[in-house]
């Protein structure tokens, strides 16, 4: 275990140095192992992209599993009274009336993506982002974008996209839920029950502070002071550690935040997403021979992917947790292979075991 461990401590090392950013956790409770790394010690604080869509799902899981709503809720008759307005106009017939929460939660629902979505006669979202650093955004600014520059891409039902707008919808409904802000719903329910101090909603939370985010670089460009990067909410607005992440990693996965039931909805995964991984509610599932056929034998994971290189899975059979961020749109692969030499590690350190070796 020690030479595997030590192997695997040397390639991140390795890696740092390649990187601006890198911020690595890796548990395994059977084995023994909580290794951390991050490359600076005074930026251990990261802005986690899409991976607040794990928390956003699961936070909709448990308002399911305390009676307030259902999977095949109509979100039309929760939202306020217009929240729905041309988003989900397809072929001019106007379906917001049919959206369920399943539907938003598993991408669906035929509403368009602010984010990355194509726009008519208007430029990309992200070029906004990009050029007017200064820019403060709402929510409301976040729908509008769809509203107003995009069109919807199918029934409701009937095409899987992933979109952000979706996930901005799903914060509105909790808030009408709960009646309280997106912000102070998830303190409430998951950062202070699990003890996570350092997981804000990133500009609502009146504790946050943009000062200590650590760098992150979209398309180049670092963007962690930029006011513009106030570009997400309940799709991905959160900062965290890799302890934080790793604490709701292993409290989602064993039951301590929603039943089992629950849990197995979220990993039902049934589209494709970006070719190797597949999608359910609000998780992702990382096969890893869909990444390379020699990787077979290796342990199937669930939970979360940003798109500024985070990752934030969990292997239910071994109970082990990767968390990775490299702060960087162009460094995914990167970080997939990241990934699979953490869990070649794992299974050699097993298999060292089994055979009564020290590995």
């Amino acid at each position: 275990m020690v030479s595997a461990m030590k192997r695997l401590d040397t390639y991140i090392q390795k890696l740092s140095k390649k990187v601006n950013v890198l911020h690595v956790q890796l548990e395994s409770p059977n084995q023994n192992i909580s290794y951390t790394y991050q490359k600076d010690l005074k930026k251990d604080i990261f802005h986690s992209a899409s991976i607040g869509k794990l928390f956003c799902a699961t936070l909709v899981m448990m308002a399911i599993d305390e009676k307030h709503i259902k999977l095949e809720t109509k979100v039309y008759d929760i939202l306020k009274k217009g929240m729905l307005d041309m988003l989900y106009i397809y072929k001019n017939i106007d379906y917001q009336k049919d959206v369920t929460v399943e539907m938003l939660l598993s991408h669906t629902s035929g509403v368009n993506d602010y984010f990355e979505g194509k726009t008519i006669n208007h430029q990309p979202f992200i070029k906004m982002v990009l050029s007017n650093k200064d820019h403060l955004f709402t929510k409301e600014e976040l729908l509008d974008f769809t509203r107003f520059h995009q069109q919807a891409v199918s029934k409701p039902g009937d095409k899987f996209l992933y979109s952000d707008t979706g996930y901005i919808l799903l914060g509105e409904m909790l808030e009408s839920i709960y009646q309280m802000p997106y912000e102070q719903i998830l303190k409430t329910k998951i950062f202070n029950p699990l003890h996570m101090p350092h997981t804000k909603l990133c500009f609502y939370d009146p504790s946050f502070d943009q000062k200590d985010l650590a760098p992150l670089y979209f398309n180049g460009i670092e963007m962690s002071q930029a006011k513009s990067l106030s570009c997400d909410y309940a799709g991905g607005g959160l900062q965290t550690t890799t302890k934080d992440l790793s604490v709701f990693m292993n409290a989602l996965f064993n039951g301590t935040l929603i039943p089992n039931d629950l849990l197995y909805k979220m990993m039902d995964v049934k589209h494709s997403f970006h070719g190797i991984m597949r999608y359910g509610l609000g998780m992702i599932e990382v096969l890893f021979h869909r990444l390379a056929p020699w990787l077979r034998g290796y342990p199937k994971l669930y939970g979360g992917l940003g798109s500024l290189s985070v990752f934030a899975f969990y292997d239910p059979k071994e109970k082990d947790t990767y968390i990775i961020n490299l702060g960087d749109s162009r460094k995914m692969r990167i970080g997939f292979l990241l990934l699979i030499q953490m869990a070649s590690t794992l299974k050699k350190i097993r298999k060292g075991k089994r055979h009564g070796s020290r590995n």
